[in-house]
């Protein structure tokens, strides 16, 4: 803000010096001066659209087409330069004019995508009034061009209408713009966007009046106007450049805010107005001394000047304390609405830390209970394996023993399963990669289940090769078939997708079967939490670990009941997993 007055007052300072040459001295400071600021600007516009380009941003169509009306800009300040002191004569209609008039469309649009964030929320009370308010430009302009014109040809009648008219279109979203940035916030940069072509458009209107009176010269007060105009814009951009390195989300959010706050406008847009008004007011006054002959009209623009500084100086302390007290309520709810958010905060990470030691406690716990009960299980599960192997002779035929065989092994294979998913929890080993199929590796886990007779798994044809770690991935597959063919007790469907997107592999665990309550949607993954009165809820949690260790997300949806783990193809390189 600082450099930027900075600049804004040397160069009205520059100007100063008008009075006191000619007209070929005083080139040596309009013509640097218009050509270096519009092409500086055309520079800045071109390097922010080929960045937000490769972005894929919304607004890098805005700032191409900002760019090629820098770009007429430039060409037409550099015709009417030559026309000025080059030249002879000074035509109109001259290319300039052409040029000048196809930048407004570019501009207008450039405005329109840029604003388009914020369209839905602009009320139709403020389109009313931005159009209201272009009109009031409009109407005297139109009407004194079409005056002055009268007897001319159709082109430059037309030409000399078109000004106004384009300049009033171009005035409705950068109104648009102020009275959302007063309401609601944005990024400085944006309110100098729209400050610029604010005087833009009033530079407009008072060079249209002080040529169609010939009291127009180089030099002028009203050139300083279009030269703030390029100013701002160009600290606009070059402020937009360096938000262009944050992350993309991040910029939009750096741009327009949906909460209510007064920083932007209060901090930046009122010193940066007033300043700008009381250096035209110095302008003017300086022109009616030095520039004006007659005493009568140099004495009745003191006074006017001096009563508009007044005035402005009044607006603004109304202004202020209009809207004081709404800043500080505003700002009391702001200090509220963060007490409660870091209370909620500090009895989240509370209930977390908690949560973690208790975690803790009956992980080591559970991890020597499972270590001890691994051997007894192992010598019960090969004692009854042998059993049933006994040769025909010796094999028992006994029906109930049987029976009572069977049930025994399926109670040593539900302990096992649940010892399994203790230690799957508990330990944190490292992954031991290799590449795989990932169908492969599928059929694998599906072949150590025992699937009842009235349910059907399906298996896409699609296959991948991945590099992960097989035994830990195995696992997962495992935990999600059971739970899968526990979801259909009464028989059913389960299907298997696989899929790639990108750099991804992604598998969907579909079954036919009532799906997950929505209460326990959000639930489902977290420790300890289970729907089953013999489950030790840390099956799907073990495998949002090792999904999650591999760089990858797993997560579950109803309609149908789907289970989704996205992988990367290399676990190795993480930096190219983008969901």
């Amino acid at each position: 803000m600082t450099t930027l007055l900075v600049t804004l007052v040397s160069i009205t300072l520059i100007y100063q010096v008008r009075p006191f040459v000619d007209d070929a001295q005083f080139a040596w400071i309009s013509v640097p001066a218009y050509l270096f600021s519009t092409a500086i600007l055309t520079g800045f516009a071109l390097l922010l659209a080929v960045k937000l380009f490769k972005q894929k941003h919304y607004q890098s169509k805005a700032f191409f087409l900002f760019a090629i009306g820098s770009i007429f800009w430039f060409i037409a300040e550099f015709i009417w330069l030559m026309y000025d002191h080059v030249w002879e004569g000074s035509p109109f209609p001259s290319e300039a004019d052409i040029f000048y008039l196809a930048a407004y469309p570019l501009m207008i649009a450039f405005l329109f995508i840029s604003l388009k964030p914020v369209l839905n929320s602009v009320s139709k009370n403020v389109w009313l009034f931005s159009i209201g308010l272009a009109v009031a430009f409009l109407i005297p302009s139109v009407t004194a061009a079409y005056d002055d014109m009268l007897g001319e040809d159709v082109f430059p009648t037309s030409i000399a209408l078109a000004y106004p008219v384009l300049g009033s279109i171009q005035v409705i979203p950068a109104i648009v713009g102020i009275m959302y940035l007063a309401k609601k916030g944005a990024n400085f940069s944006w309110m100098l966007i729209l400050f610029g072509f604010i005087i833009y458009g009033v530079a407009d209107t008072f060079f249209l009046f002080a040529e169609l009176d010939g009291t127009y010269f180089d030099g002028y007060p009203v050139d300083l106007f279009w030269l703030y105009t390029y100013i701002l814009l160009i600290f606009a951009f070059h402020i937009r450049y360096k938000v262009s390195k944050i992350p993309t989300q991040e910029q939009h959010a750096m741009f327009f805010s949906e909460k209510v706050q007064f920083e932007t406008i209060s901090k930046f847009g009122i010193p940066l107005t007033l300043a700008i008004i009381t250096m035209i007011i110095v302008i003017s006054l300086v022109h009616s001394i030095f520039m004006e002959t007659d005493e009568q009209i140099t004495t009745q623009n003191i006074m006017l000047g001096v009563v508009a500084m007044l005035a402005v100086f009044a607006a603004i302390v109304l202004t202020l304390n209009k809207n004081l007290s709404r800043l500080v309520k505003i700002r009391a709810e702001e200090l509220v609405e963060q007490k409660e958010g870091l209370e909620k905060l500090v009895d989240d990470k509370t209930r977390e830390i908690l949560k973690s030691e208790r975690l803790s406690a009956i992980g080591e716990l559970s991890g020597r209970l499972v270590h001890d009960l691994r051997n007894p299980l192992s010598v019960m599960k090969m004692s009854v394996d042998l059993i049933k192997q006994n040769p025909s002779e010796t094999k028992i035929s006994d029906p109930n023993v049987i029976n009572r065989l069977d049930l025994i092994e399926k109670s040593i294979d539900r302990i096992a399963h649940q010892v399994d998913e203790v230690l799957d929890f508990v330990r944190l080993s490292p992954l031991k990669l290799s590449s795989v199929s990932i169908r492969e590796t599928v059929q694998n886990s599906i072949s150590k289940i025992n699937i009842p007779d009235n349910i059907q798994i399906d298996i896409s044809d699609k296959d991948l090769e991945i590099k992960c770690d097989p035994v830990k991935l195995d696992a997962v597959f495992l935990n999600l078939l059971v739970n899968a063919i526990q979801a259909i007790p009464g028989g059913g469907k389960i299907e298997i997708k696989i899929s790639q997107q990108t750099n991804l592999a992604v598998l969907d665990f579909i079954d036919s079967g009532e799906g997950v309550s929505d209460d326990n949607l959000e639930k489902i993954f977290e420790p300890l939490f289970t729907t089953k009165q013999k489950g030790t809820g840390l099956g799907l949690s073990s495998c949002k670990n090792i999904i999650e260790q591999h760089n990858g997300t797993i997560s579950v949806k109803n309609n149908p009941s789907t289970f989704s783990v996205i992988l990367p193809l290399n676990v190795e390189e993480p930096s190219k997993f983008k969901l």
